[in-house]
C-alpha cells in the first residue's frame, strides 16, 4: 500500500510539474491579432483576387521571390538565378531543404505545377495573363498550345528553368506575386478546390501555416508559425489570429479595449479625429477608388452618358470635407506616386489631369442631354451596387447625391455582403459598381492592363483594338522611356472611352498596439508579419 501511495504521489508530481510547464509555456506563446475585415472568398493563391485573401496568402505561401520590407522583390526559395545573354532564358537554383508545412520535400516541380495551373484555361485563375510573359503561356490558354509546350523546364529537384515569350521588365516583382507561389499537385488533384478550404489540405510554406478558419462576420482564421518555413528562426511569433469584422466601428472598439493589435479597417467618419490626436498613421498607398460601368449594358453603353456621371461629381469635396483620411482627388486613373518615364517626375504628373477636381455640372448636363435626357428626364431606372461597410455606404450616398443634385437623376443604391457581391460584379449583374484596385506591382500596366479585352478582370466589358494594341506593345517594349510613353498614350484612350470614374487615390492608415513592432504594411496594402514581435 505504501508503495502504491508512493507512486500514485509521484505520478501526481509529475502531472503538476507538466501543467506548470504547460502554463508556462502558453504565458510565453506569442500572439499578434490583426482584423482581416472579410472572411475570404478563396485563400488558393492562383485563384484569390482580393486584398483580404492576399493579406492570408502573403503569410502562408513564399515564391521564388517576395516582397521585401523596401517593397522591392527579394530572393525567397530561390537562393540565385541566372539571365542567358538575350535575356530571353532565366535560370533559378532553390535553397537547400526547403520543405512544405508537413514536412513533405518542395522541389521545382511544384512551382513547375503552379505556373501551369496559373495559365490553364481551365483553372479560371484571375491572374492567368500574368504569366504569359512565359513562352507558349498565353497560346495555351487560349487553346493554341499543349501544356507540354510551355517554356518551363524542371531541369533537377532544384532548378527551374523559364524560357520568355517577351522580356519582362517587371519578372522579378510577377515572381514576388501570390498567384507564382508554389502548389502541392497531389493535395489538388485529390481535394480539387476544395484543398485551400480546410486546414488540414492548406499545405503551405510560407512563415505561418493555418491552424483553424471559422467563417463569417465575427469569424477568424488562426495560424501557427510553420516550423518547416526556410527561416523559421528568424519568426518571432508563434500565432496570427485574423478575426473577421466587417463593420469598422466594431473593429475600432475591439482595438480600443486592447482585442486587437493591428487594425488598418478605420471608420471613415472616425479617421480625421483619430488623426488629430495621434492615434493613427496616414500614408499614400498604391491604390484608386472609382466607380465600375458595365458598359455593354443601357444608357452606360453611351460614352457621353458615362462623362456626365463622372464630371457631376466633385472629387475635391469628397476627399477634403467627407474622407479626410489623406485621400487625393483622382484626376485619372494611375495614381500619383506610380513611377513616371524619369525619376523627375510620377505618371500622374507626367501624364497631366483627365478631370477636374471639382464637379463641371455645365458639361455634364450639356452631354448628359446630348445624349437623351435633358435634366435627367426620361432616364432609366439604374443602381449602385457596394458591398456591405459603413464607409462604402457614406461614399454611396455622396454619389447618390451628387448624380441627384447636378443630373436630376435618382440613382437607386444596393449593397451586398462582400462575397456575394463579388460574384455578381464578375457576372455583370450591374449597371454601375463600387471598385477599387491597390496596385500589385508599382507599375502603371499593372491597373492599365485589367482592362484589356480579354483580361479575366475586365468587368466593365470593355473593348477598345487600340487600348489592346497599346498595352500590347508597352508589354514588348523594353526601352523604360518608351514604355512608359505607350502606357500613356493607353490611359488617354481609355480616359476618353470613360469605362470607370476615377474618385481618389487612397491613403494607407493603420492603428497599432504598442505591444507590437515590425509588422510591415506595403503601399499594396499587404500587411507582412515575418518580422514582427510582441512584448
Amino acid at each position: 500500500m505504501k508503495k502504491f501511495f508512493s507512486a500514485l504521489f509521484f505520478i501526481l508530481s509529475l502531472a503538476s510539474i507538466s501543467s506548470a510547464c504547460l502554463a508556462a509555456d502558453m504565458a510565453e506563446l506569442k500572439e499578434i491579432v490583426y482584423n482581416l475585415g472579410a472572411d475570404s472568398k478563396t485563400i488558393d493563391p492562383v485563384l484569390n483576387y482580393t486584398s483580404d485573401g492576399g493579406n492570408v496568402i502573403e503569410n502562408t505561401f513564399e515564391g521564388l521571390f517576395r516582397s521585401g520590407f523596401d517593397d522591392n522583390p527579394e530572393p525567397a526559395c530561390a537562393e540565385s538565378y541566372e539571365v542567358s545573354e538575350d535575356g530571353m532564358t532565366w535560370t533559378f537554383h532553390l535553397r537547400d531543404n526547403l520543405k512544405w508545412s508537413d514536412g513533405e520535400k518542395l522541389t521545382a516541380q511544384n512551382f513547375k505545377d503552379a505556373f501551369i495551373r496559373l495559365v490553364n484555361p481551365e483553372t479560371g485563375a484571375p491572374f492567368a495573363n500574368y504569366g504569359f510573359f512565359i513562352k507558349n503561356a498565353e497560346a495555351f490558354y487560349n487553346g493554341k498550345a499543349k501544356a507540354e509546350d510551355v517554356g518551363i523546364i524542371v531541369q533537377d529537384e532544384k532548378t527551374l528553368i523559364l524560357n520568355l515569350e517577351y522580356k519582362n521588365p517587371l519578372l522579378l516583382d510577377y515572381l514576388a506575386f501570390p498567384a507564382f507561389a508554389p502548389v502541392r499537385l497531389d493535395i489538388i488533384e485529390k481535394y480539387e478546390n476544395a484543398w485551400a478550404a480546410k486546414p488540414e489540405t492548406y499545405i503551405s510554406n510560407g512563415p505561418f501555416m493555418l491552424e483553424s478558419w471559422r467563417h463569417g462576420d465575427g469569424g477568424e482564421m488562426t495560424f501557427l508559425k510553420n516550423p518547416h518555413y526556410w527561416e523559421a528562426d528568424k519568426v518571432k511569433i508563434d500565432k496570427l489570429r485574423f478575426v473577421i469584422i466587417n463593420d469598422s466601428n466594431t473593429a475600432l472598439a475591439a482595438f480600443k479595449a486592447g482585442k486587437i493589435d493591428f487594425l488598418d479597417t478605420i471608420p471613415l467618419q472616425m479617421l480625421p479625429l483619430l488623426i488629430k490626436r495621434g492615434e493613427v498613421e496616414v500614408y499614400p498607398a498604391l491604390g484608386v477608388a472609382f466607380c465600375d460601368f458595365n458598359v455593354a449594358k443601357k444608357p452606360f453603353d453611351d460614352v457621353r452618358v458615362r462623362k456626365a456621371f463622372s464630371l457631376a461629381i466633385d472629387r475635391k469635396i469628397i476627399t477634403d470635407k467627407i474622407l479626410m483620411g489623406g485621400q487625393r482627388p483622382a484626376t485619372g486613373f494611375i495614381c500619383d506616386i506610380v513611377p513616371g518615364s524619369t525619376s523627375e517626375k510620377d505618371f500622374r504628373t507626367e501624364g497631366g489631369s483627365f478631370l477636374p477636381e471639382h464637379a463641371d455640372i455645365k458639361e455634364a448636363k450639356r452631354l448628359l442631354a446630348e445624349a437623351g435626357y435633358p435634366d435627367g428626364k426620361n432616364f432609366p431606372k439604374v443602381s449602385y451596387k457596394y458591398n456591405s461597410n459603413p464607409g462604402n455606404k457614406i461614399i454611396a450616398e455622396i454619389l447618390q447625391g451628387m448624380w441627384k443634385k447636378n443630373l436630376g437623376i435618382e440613382v437607386e443604391l444596393s449593397n451586398e455582403e462582400w462575397k456575394v457581391f463579388l460574384e455578381t460584379h464578375r457576372k455583370g449583374d450591374f449597371e454601375i459598381a463600387r471598385k477599387s484596385w491597390v496596385l500589385d506591382f508599382n507599375d502603371a500596366a499593372n491597373l492599365l492592363e485589367t482592362f484589356i479585352s480579354t483580361s479575366p478582370q475586365n468587368d466593365s466589358r470593355y473593348n477598345n483594338p487600340e487600348y489592346d494594341k497599346l498595352m500590347r506593345a508597352a508589354a514588348y517594349e523594353m526601352d523604360s522611356v518608351k514604355r512608359i510613353n505607350l502606357l500613356h498614350e493607353a490611359e488617354k484612350v481609355f480616359m476618353e472611352d470613360m469605362p470607370v470614374i476615377p474618385i481618389y487615390f487612397y491613403s494607407s492608415s493603420r492603428m497599432q498596439s504598442e505591444r507590437v513592432k515590425n509588422i510591415y504594411k506595403s503601399p499594396r496594402g499587404y500587411i507582412f508579419f515575418r518580422a514582427a514581435e510582441k512584448q
